[in-house]
């Protein structure tokens, strides 16, 4: 490939990145928004958080891209951002990646490093949402070569690796308050991309859908013991978050769940920006009220019941056996007393 071809391949090869900071005092509200565009005019992710905190504010566009986007995830992740606001926004940008005018607008601006005209386009697109004539923004833009982005993107995932190993530890040494005898599994939780709950907007007291892990024999047996396999497929299983937890913006996420009584779950999640299925009773039936020892004893009931179905299937057996036996022996006399 000739230097010419590689230079108009690496045309391709990346992206550009506008990000935004925005004040609308009169509402005591502020914001900080992020799009990513890929080299072919095209949204390749957004994220947005519109706060009545004026700390946001402090958060410079100047900084590199992956620096904004932990400013925004780490306050979607405190919990103190209006969601209203936040999510309207959101549309609004999601509705821009399928118009291809006004987005192709926005890149021909981008790309051209044209602050002003990216600064218009912004503030009318924020306006539509936040009406405040004093709206003040604040832009930055920056171009981001594909390998530089994938890099960024492993050393997030290489930077929570240890921390996630670590992390069972951790987590046994917090010592939750459980009940005397509780168990605790290892859950993984089901994601609904389109309508699930964003995992920063989860709360105590939410009903979710997870699966058992089954990485050992024990958790083999609770499966079991809780009726959820279906041939080679293990049932999800609705339980109540009962705690979240993160040591910091950047570490894994951890939520105590609780499937019944004296039975807890426990979900590790790395990624902020997936989204759980939601436990609906309509679709996903009654969420357990069994014990760990109701199972047991229903278990063993069940095991009691089929050995004395068992047996009296073998007592009757037995007596059948007897009665043929009885009938040959008579038939067998009547026939050497007729012979005689």
């Amino acid at each position: 490939m000739t230097p010419d071809q590689n230079a108009e391949l690496n045309q391709d090869d990346g992206f550009f990145v506008i990000k935004a900071r925005f004040k609308a005092q009169a509402l005591n509200l502020f914001g900080l928004l992020l799009i990513v565009f890929t080299k072919k005019n095209q949204i390749d992710n957004f994220n947005v958080v519109v706060s009545s905190s004026s700390e946001l504010f402090d958060t410079e566009p100047h900084l590199s891209w992956e620096k904004f986007e932990e400013a925004i995830m780490g306050t979607k992740w405190e919990g103190s951002f209006n969601t209203s606001m936040t999510s309207s926004i959101m549309d609004q940008i999601k509705n821009l990646s399928y118009q291809d005018k006004p987005r192709t607008q926005l890149y021909d601006a981008i790309s051209a490093f044209d602050y002003d005209s990216v600064e218009i386009f912004m503030s009318d697109l924020i306006y539509r949402i936040i009406h405040d004539k004093n709206l003040i923004l604040e832009i930055g833009l920056q171009e981001v070569t594909k390998q530089a982005f994938r890099e960024m993107k492993e050393d997030r995932v290489k930077g929570s690796a240890p921390q996630a190993a670590a992390q069972p530890k951790a987590q046994e040494s917090r010592g939750y308050n459980l009940e005397e005898g509780a168990v605790t599994l290892p859950l993984v939780p089901i994601l609904a991309p389109v309508k699930g709950k964003p995992i920063y907007e989860l709360r105590i007291g939410d009903k979710i859908m997870a699966r058992i892990l089954a990485t050992s024999d024990r958790e083999q047996y609770f499966i079991d013991l809780l009726d959820l396999r279906l041939d080679n497929h293990v049932k999800p299983v609705p339980c109540e978050i009962i705690d979240i937890k993160a040591n910091s913006k950047t570490d894994p996420i951890e939520i105590l769940v609780q499937i019944g009584p004296g039975l807890y779950g426990r979900i590790i999640e790395e990624e902020r920006q997936v989204k759980l299925r939601m436990y609906d009773p309509k679709t996903d039936g009654p969420m357990t009220k069994k014990s760990i020892d109701a199972a047991k004893t229903a278990k063993a009931a069940a095991a009691k019941s089929k050995a004395s179905s068992d047996a009296g299937g073998f007592f009757r057996m037995n007596y059948l056996i007897y009665v043929l036996f009885v009938i040959i022996v008579i038939i067998f006399t009547i026939l050497v007393y007729l012979s005689l």
